[in-house]
């Protein structure tokens, strides 16, 4: 669930961004092999859910035909869930290796989600804005954000009037 930080002063020789990026560029490989994140289980079984997504269930209502978002999507297995329960996906993230095993994901499981590579700030400008009736974000994105409110005026500007924010936070320590 990784995010960025355009915007952030420098950490030494490499940006905060560049250097949270090539964090989870490192991560992405060993997610997708992680018994956690259960890749295999998707591709395996056609009914298969997240656990994240699973444990909101009851709060996220009927999802079908909802035009949503997966913010910060990292593997893509939460989006790949939120599809399965009938929303209509798109996700965003701006690690590369990431979005390489959440598009292979996609495709070996038959699930039509467009993924898009870019900073988490700049949702608005690679989306559009006002054509999501959900945001989705899973469990230890806000954490990695220089700027919440930042972060919050994306949002807003992802959502279509009426629209809503599911966000199932927790620092990833815990």
């Amino acid at each position: 669930m990784s995010s960025s930080s355009a915007g952030r002063g420098s950490d030494g020789p490499q940006s905060y961004r560049s250097v949270n990026q090539a964090n989870w560029d490192e991560r992405a490989p060993a997610h997708a092999n992680s018994p956690d994140y259960a890749v295999a289980e998707f591709i395996t079984d056609p009914h298969r859910i997240s656990s994240v997504v699973e444990f909101d269930r009851p709060l996220l209502g009927n999802l079908s035909g909802v035009r949503g978002v997966h913010l910060q999507c990292h593997i893509g297995t939460d989006t790949l869930s939120l599809a399965r329960l009938g929303a209509r996906m798109s996700g965003l993230d701006f690690s590369p290796a990431a979005l390489r095993v959440a598009r292979d994901l996609a495709a070996r499981t038959g699930a039509d989600i467009d993924y898009h590579e870019a900073d988490v700030y700049a949702a608005p400008d690679v989306l559009g804005r006002g054509g999501y009736d959900l945001v989705f974000t899973g469990v230890g994105a806000l954490c990695w954000l220089p700027s919440v409110s930042r972060w919050a005026q994306v949002v807003a500007d992802l959502l279509r009037p009426g629209g809503r924010l599911f966000i199932r936070e927790g620092h990833p320590v815990l």
